[in-house]
């Protein structure tokens, strides 16, 4: 089975796909799934995770290679001078 997938709307009853797509096939056997139109739902983002570009694992481990090079390292610790050396004022 082919990994590809079509976008589009129903019109009277057909699937208009989005754009210029290429039609599949005549007789091609598909599965139709209507996506979530509930925007902010749980429902609809998850849908919109799935539609999302898969990022290469290289990229997540350049990324954070990059990060790692650009920390610093933690300030020392901080004095603070005795309160006793402190004049409070009237």
């Amino acid at each position: 089975m082919s990994n590809i997938s079509y976008r589009g709307t129903v019109q009277d009853g057909v699937v208009v796909l989005r754009g210029d797509q290429q039609p599949p096939a005549n007789g091609t056997e598909v599965v139709v799934t209507p996506v979530p139109t509930d925007r902010g739902s749980g429902a609809a983002l998850v849908a919109a995770l799935d539609r999302a570009p898969k990022v290469p694992r290289e990229w997540v481990d350049e990324l954070e290679e990059l990060i790692a090079q650009g920390e610093r390292p933690p300030a020392g610790p901080v004095e603070f001078s005795d309160s006793s050396d402190i004049e409070e004022s009237p």
